[in-house]
Parts: C-alpha cells; sequence; structure tokens
C-alpha cells in the first residue's frame, strides 16, 4: 500500500501518508492546515485506530513544512490535546532552536546563496566579516507556539541521528539527504538550503505578524500578489514571477519513495529551489537528460502560479498533480500553474482536488474552453462528498 490522503484543511495542506502492506501500514502527517483542521485530522487519525483495534495509533513521522498557519495551526491544536492514544516517534519542524543554532552568513553573497562553514557548524573564518548571526536576527523574546510546545512536552523534535536536533536542510556541499523510516519509506530531503532558514530569520517578526505574504486583496490590484488574477476561460500568459514568503523559501520538500512509487511534496517552496533539486537528483540517480519518473506531485502552494515553473515541469515525468485549497484567502489555484503543467507535461495529466469549489469546478465544468484553446485534454477528480478530502491509491 501507499496512498496519499488530502484532507480538507480549507485553504492549508493537511496530508496522511499511508504505507505498507494492509493491516500493518504505517503512517506520516505532513502539516495540519488552520486550527479547525485538528478535529478533521484527529478524527480520521482516530478513525484508522479503531480499524486497527489498537490502543494507540503510531505516527512515524509528524513534518510541518513550515511556520504559516494554514500548515502548523491545525498541529499545534493537535498537540495541545495531549492525545494519549496518539504516539509521534518523531517531528520535522525547523523551529525557534534550530534556527537560532545556524551559522552566520560570511557575506551578503552568501546569505543569498550559499553555505558558510560547516553545515550545522560554525563559520568560516577564512570568509569575510559576518553579517547578523540567525540569533541575533530572532532576537530574545520571539519565539514561535509550536517550538514552546515541542520543548515543554519533551517531544521528540528533529531526533533522528541525521539531524540531531539540529535543522533539517540540504547543502551544496554534501548529497541531498536521505531519511529511510521504518516500514521502507524511502524520504530524500529537497529543501530548504541555508539561505533560505537565513531569510527566514530576517523577516521573523513578519512573519510572526502575519505581515510575510501578500494580503488577500489590495486596492487596485489582484486578489493575490503571488499570482491572482484569474478569469475564465484562462487564457496563456507568458510572464512568470516567483514568490517572495520567507516562510514560504523555508518549507521542507520532500520525495517520499515506498515500493517503486513515489510522491513530491513541495510544501509552499519557490520553483527555483525545487528545480535545482530535481536536477541535482537527476544526476546522482544517472538519468542525464531524461525525466525524473513520478507518480504524484502535490504542487506547492495550492497551485500557486509563482510556485511552479517550466523548470520544475521540465525534470519530471508525473501525470498526477494534487492541488490542496478551497479556493478561500487567496483564491488558488492559479490558471497559469495548471496550464504550464498542460503545456509542459508529456504526459495527459489527471488534477486532483481536494476541495469542489469555485476556483477549481471550472477544470471539470469548462473543460472544453482549455482544449480548444490547443492546450492537450486532461483528467479531473473531486471528493466523492463534501468534507471527505481525495484519496490516491498508489
Amino acid at each position: 500500500m501507499f496512498r496519499l490522503e488530502m484532507l480538507p484543511a480549507r485553504c492549508g495542506d493537511c496530508l496522511l501518508l499511508e504505507y505498507g502492506p494492509p493491516g500493518a501500514s504505517r503512517l506520516v502527517v505532513i502539516d495540519g492546515g488552520l486550527g479547525e483542521t485538528a478535529a478533521v485530522l484527529w478524527n480520521r487519525l482516530e478513525g484508522l485506530r479503531h480499524e486497527r483495534g489498537a490502543e494507540t495509533l503510531e505516527i512515524e513521522l509528524l513534518v510541518v513544512t513550515h511556520i504559516d498557519n494554514d500548515h502548523i495551526v491545525g498541529i499545534i491544536e493537535l498537540l495541545k490535546a495531549a492525545h494519549p492514544t496518539l504516539m509521534i516517534h518523531d517531528i520535522w519542524f525547523n523551529g525557534r532552536p534550530q534556527l537560532m543554532g545556524l551559522p552566520a552568513a560570511s557575506s551578503p553573497a552568501q546569505g543569498g546563496g550559499g553555505l558558510p562553514g560547516d553545515l550545522l557548524g560554525g563559520a568560516d573564518a577564512r570568509a569575510p566579516a559576518a553579517l547578523p548571526t540567525p540569533a541575533d536576527l530572532l532576537g530574545p523574546r520571539q519565539g514561535d507556539a509550536l517550538s514552546g510546545l515541542l520543548a515543554a512536552r519533551k517531544l521528540p523534535w528533529n531526533a533522528h541521528p541525521l539531524w540531531q536536533g539540529r535543522a533539517i536542510m540540504v547543502s551544496e556541499q554534501a548529497a541531498l539527504p536521505v531519511v529511510t523510516l521504518g516500514g521502507g519509506l524511502r524520504l530524500t530531503v529537497l529543501g530548504p538550503t541555508f539561505p533560505r532558514l537565513y531569510k527566514l530569520c530576517q523577516s521573523w517578526l513578519d512573519v510572526l505578524g502575519g505581515s510575510d505574504e501578500a494580503p488577500a486583496t489590495n486596492a487596485g490590484g489582484p486578489a493575490d500578489l503571488l499570482g491572482r488574477g484569474d478569469v475564465w476561460p484562462p487564457s496563456w500568459q507568458d510572464a512568470v514571477s516567483g514568490d517572495t514568503s520567507a516562510a514560504n523559501g523555508s518549507s521542507i520538500m520532500l520525495l517520499a519513495e515506498h515500493a517503486g512509487r513515489s510522491i513530491l511534496l513541495a510544501g509552499d517552496g519557490y520553483a527555483p529551489d525545487l528545480a535545482r533539486a530535481l536536477e541535482r537528483l537527476r544526476q546522482a540517480r544517472g538519468l542525464g537528460e531524461a525525466r525524473l519518473p513520478l507518480d504524484a506531485f502535490k504542487l506547492a502552494h495550492h497551485g500557486s502560479a509563482n510556485n511552479l515553473d517550466a523548470a520544475v515541469l521540465g525534470k519530471i515525468d508525473c501525470s498526477r498533480y494534487l492541488i490542496s485549497t478551497d479556493g478561500s484567502t487567496h483564491k488558488h489555484p492559479d490558471n497559469q500553474a495548471l496550464l504550464r503543467i498542460l503545456r509542459h507535461t508529456p504526459r495527459r495529466p489527471e488534477f486532483l482536488f481536494n476541495y469542489d469549489a469555485a476556483t477549481t469546478a471550472p477544470w471539470r465544468d469548462g473543460k472544453a474552453d482549455v482544449v480548444e484553446q490547443g492546450f492537450q485534454n486532461y483528467a479531473t477528480r473531486f471528493p466523492a462528498q463534501p468534507g471527505e478530502g481525495v484519496r490516491l491509491e498508489l
């Protein structure tokens, strides 16, 4: 069994990955959506526990990709409840202690694209005068609710020997990190990089204050400055812009593989970062110019056009694209993101939506409007019932 479930999480992400033999499968939870999603996630987990007839439901890994409310708050609420029937073996999250422990960027250039000294250690003594350390940027009084909760509860936190409590990130000087969980789930970490975590430190107060992203509405502008300005039928646009949110850029991005199947889980990560990581992975696996085969791709940032480009799509061979959003707040998915898939994917794609909403339904009901423009045909999948989310069996 290899199953990905997109639970209904409003404008956020809450993913349940199940793998292994039926009756003895293992679980990974990725993000928890908004606060109200905690009840949805808990009910699903309790349902699985009762199905198994177990006193305790074990979670191999809980991943919080980044600190944005639509990914983290549901996890905070779930953990606050301290459910005695839930056992979590490890939690991956780059919070305050991990950021405080980062090395200093030794120059503006390195702050934007390099890594000084040891991957997780001190700065290079030969480097130019250092920029402020992450600890200086964060300050002694700033923090976040999940970091405090994990520390107070003494929960396992980045506990895998590869991390030893330190930041989860990739280095340009070393191979992409790979962790194999119990039951044989292989996780290749594709991001974040040190510069993205340093950028998060620089924008820490903006992130905690909720001003890291553009607001949902802007006088005289589109509804979402991260890319939304869509009308139906959609029309192709050559212009490409990128995400600038520091929180999104710090996303933990993963390739999950089990029993010959693979799912790309991009959080809200930047498209250029994902493209570079995919290129590294292609070369490490000896694929040369061949595309990396994928069975599914959970799109970054709920299908924002600023988090998906031709460089990413040109490196993968995938026919299933998952979009987690109800269209609220930023009105995702962006039409341009899905049009890019239709233009750049080599095989007839299927779009899987966990909500039948005003921003997603036209892709089913108005398919002729798209295909008649010369874009390739595609399939869509929606929840069978409202509030169910979508499950993909591989």
